[in-house]
């Protein structure tokens, strides 16, 4: 009886799944499992270790919150086996909205609270604190890869020998477009909040959607992909800053499918100037501009990246003011302090190639110098070529996206620390790949049929034959057709 009752179950599940719409079926995926993850870590960075958020609020709010979680995830796939078309595209994005509110909005709001009620250097990640610190920084005057932290709370965030405090690993954009709010909230005695920022930017993100993918219920599907990648939406609450960076981002691939190349290339610019990771993805994007102009000579070559200059100029002004002040301090801080090599080394974390190493005994100790930097070059560099060849013979959105994650993967994971994050991060940079490569091609417009005046004719005898009607005007397919320059299928 037992066995036939989980053989039904099973066939039913299977049926219902089969039946679900791709938006249902992403949401079920995505909220049911975060919903499941939650009972093991629904946490955010305290004083000294994880604690259960909603534990700080008054008894109770923990299990309002599990319960709402469970009941917003469970429900939009069963809506849509019971209503069907019924369940409408305004009905599912309210729906998907209240659960990207309960999953991610509200526990950032309560860390924001908790932090404000408590301590500056609790309830948020070192990496939001020191941007808002480094922010401080360059308003007094200071060169924030020159300055230490020890003046500052990242002195008291709770790790020891924390190397941050002598290293800015982040790129200048980061804590430049921090320092206007930091500087009014300061004058105004507010305490400012870097979530402040990566919050909206967060939802920014999520708004982009509709931008890069047709059709309302692919268009559900990628922002649930999105908001509720379990990689990435919970380091929202604690204050990283990759969602910052994926706004940019995905802002320039919307723009670089309209052919808006300048703006796009200021986007893609911002970015870079942000964090390493987006730099990685500059050279796919310059071969990509230059590819679908098909260029026959150098002059062609440069005409194709004439566009690109707002990008440059952005990156010029990012960069040249920091490197002529010290060339040396900003290189030790980002790229000796995570490579290897600086006083204050970065320590082996994450779950990459370096933590296996530091497992079996190969690196006896955390803060021990290892080649990773070559590693990283030697594995990334081969599989950036392959898909820049193929990107040139190719020149398609989907294929720039893809490469760029896989190098990212590659470059990343061979790297001195591989953080959940950053495996987050990439997942992200791909979700669009699918959507985009395989979009349902648009179907042949019908050419309206001419309209003729005709002179009346006089009766006739009826004919014992039918009349052969006239022969159709020739239609234009666009089966087969070649890719758009933007890269995307006919029906983006």
């Amino acid at each position: 009886m037992i066995a036939k009752a989980l053989e039904r179950s099973l066939k039913w599940s299977l049926e219902a799944w089969r039946g679900l719409a791709l938006d249902a079926k992403v949401v079920a995926a995505f909220g049911i499992g975060n919903w499941l993850l939650l009972f093991a870590n629904h946490t955010t960075v305290a004083a000294t270790r994880d604690v259960p958020l909603w534990a700080l609020f008054p008894a109770g709010w923990d299990i309002v919150f599990l319960v709402l979680c469970g009941a917003l995830a469970f429900t939009y796939p069963l809506r849509d086996l019971r209503s069907g078309p019924a369940f409408g595209t305004r009905a599912r994005l309210a729906h998907l909205a209240a659960i990207v509110a309960v999953f991610v909005v509200l526990p950032t709001i309560a860390s924001i609270v908790l932090r404000e009620t408590g301590k500056p250097y609790t309830f948020i990640h070192d990496g939001a604190l020191m941007v808002e610190e480094a922010a401080r920084k360059f308003l007094h005057g200071m060169n924030p890869y020159v300055a230490d932290y020890l003046d500052t709370p990242m002195f008291y965030w709770p790790m020891i020998n924390n190397p941050a405090l002598y290293h800015l690993t982040y790129f200048p954009f980061m804590f430049v477009v921090a320092a206007p709010f930091v500087w009014v909230f300061d004058h105004l005695g507010v305490a400012w909040d870097q979530r402040y920022l990566y919050l909206p930017a967060f939802l920014a993100t999520l708004a982009l959607v509709p931008f890069l993918v047709q059709g309302a219920s692919r268009r559900l599907a990628m922002t649930a992909a999105l908001a509720l990648n379990p990689q990435l939406f919970p380091f929202v609450v604690e204050g990283r800053n990759d969602f910052f960076v994926l706004f940019f981002l995905l802002a320039g691939v919307a723009l670089l499918m309209r052919e808006r190349r300048s703006l796009s290339s200021l986007a893609f610019a911002a970015a870079g100037a942000a964090k390493l990771h987006a730099i990685v993805l500059l050279p796919f994007v310059t071969l990509y501009l230059v590819a679908t102009r098909r260029p026959r000579t150098a002059a062609d070559v440069a005409r194709a990246l004439l566009p690109t200059w707002p990008g440059a100029l952005f990156l010029l002004v990012s960069f040249v003011p920091f490197l002529v002040n010290d060339f040396g301090a900003f290189y030790d801080d980002v790229v000796r302090y995570n490579a290897g090599g600086a006083a204050w080394t970065y320590p082996i974390s994450g779950m990459g190639f370096s933590a296996l190493l530091l497992a079996i005994g190969v690196i006896p100790y955390r803060q021990a110098d290892f080649p990773f930097a070559a590693i990283e070059i030697a594995v990334a560099t081969p599989i950036a070529i392959w898909w820049l060849v193929r990107l040139w013979r190719s020149p398609t959105i989907p294929t720039m996206l893809a490469g760029y994650a896989l190098t990212l993967l590659a470059f990343l994971f061979f790297g001195r620390y591989f953080q959940g994050n950053y495996l987050g991060f990439i997942a992200a940079v791909f979700t669009p790949v699918p959507f985009l490569a395989f979009s349902p091609r648009r179907r042949a417009r019908r050419v309206p049929r001419a309209r003729v005046a005709l002179r009346p004719e006089p009766p006739s005898m009826p004919s014992p034959l039918p009349s052969p009607s006239p022969a159709p005007l020739p239609v234009a397919l666009d089966i087969g057709a070649e890719p758009s320059p933007a890269g995307v299928a006919s029906a983006d």
